[in-house]
């Protein structure tokens, strides 16, 4: 009789589970369809990994708040990931389902499934993005800043915006000695379209479009010198000034509150000067806009830019005490 190695058995691998899918899934093709209501497989892994978690997806959000706040993780890719799972929770809510309603019994028991799931999300990141991953707050928030308000104004500033960029491209990278070239031609454009404005209105307009221009080629341009700097101050100066005088006009001080919340640059630098001078209804105006604003970065848990509105309106409030 063979003396059966106990120790031996024990140690022998498992059959292998099998696989749920039938080749490579990248995340954002779609998984399932509920009652016209689409799920991806980054949503399949989500829910598979909130079974593992007694407060479900709730806690996989807090990891990914806790990742986002850490300086030794990609904020961006953690924040793209919360985008995620915040849309799929809105999703589950339309339809009234929990997650392991969602999944089916041999998805809700699979091994395999739940160590895909681990891997992908934990740690492969979100290479192939979905909306959600694409639109993040952060990202829908900052390009709002920058051009979503220019409809209200009574000269928008996108018809100036054109004519700026061309010279001043679109994907080029520039060191310190073509940015001090750019700079001078952009400085130039300016100067040309603003003898040619017809109004203060359109001034306004066209120093609000140079400053959206020069924030978004910021990080690819070698500033080192502050040849770009240089220009933004100058059409800063030039916009405030213009824009104490139209601060009542609709759109104008929501537009300068929320580029002075997102500009990441610290080129907004006359802003604190500028509010803590208004008139009293526009101060009024501008701690009811402030207030909107507040409450939508607190419900977002955007942190930096909260402080940064809540700097403002104490900018706004110092001289009424």
């Amino acid at each position: 009789m063979v003396k059966r190695d106990d120790g031996r058995a024990r140690r022998l691998p498992r059959p292998e589970e099998r696989p749920l899918d039938d080749g490579v899934r990248y995340g954002p093709e779609t998984w399932r369809e509920i009652d016209g209501i689409a799920f991806c497989h980054w949503d399949r892994w989500l829910l598979r990994l909130a079974l593992a978690e007694p407060r479900g997806l709730d806690a996989i959000a807090r990891e990914f708040r806790t990742r986002a706040a850490s300086q030794r993780v990609s904020r961006e890719a953690a924040e793209a990931m919360l985008a995620q799972v915040v849309d799929l929770r809105a999703r589950l809510a339309r339809l009234a389902r929990t997650p392991e309603e969602v999944l089916d019994a041999e998805e809700r028991a699979s091994g395999w499934l739940l160590k895909k799931a681990w891997k992908r999300v934990w740690h492969d990141g979100p290479n192939r993005r979905t909306d959600a991953m694409r639109n993040t707050p952060r990202r829908r928030l900052w390009a709002h800043a920058l051009r979503g308000n220019w409809a209200r104004f009574p000269v928008s500033p996108a018809r100036f915006e054109p004519e700026l960029r061309r010279v001043v491209g679109d994907h080029a990278y520039y060191d310190y000695r073509a940015t001090d070239l750019v700079a001078r031609l952009l400085e130039g454009q300016v100067d040309l379209l603003g003898a040619m404005a017809a109004s203060d209105l359109e001034r306004l307009a066209l120093h609000r479009a140079a400053m959206t221009v020069i924030l978004e080629m910021m990080n690819r341009v070698d500033d080192s010198l502050a040849d770009m700097s240089e220009v933004f101050a100058a059409s800063e100066r030039a916009y405030l000034t213009l824009a104490r005088d139209h601060a009542g006009l609709d759109g104008i001080l929501r537009d300068l509150l929320e580029l002075a919340v997102w500009e990441d640059y610290g080129l907004l630098r006359g802003i604190g000067a500028f509010l803590g001078a208004l008139q009293e209804e526009h101060a009024d105006l501008a701690v009811r806009e402030l207030s909107g604003i507040i409450a939508e970065l607190r419900r977002e848990r955007l942190d930096d830019q909260l402080s940064r509105a809540l700097m403002l309106r104490k900018a706004v409030l110092a001289p009424w005490g």
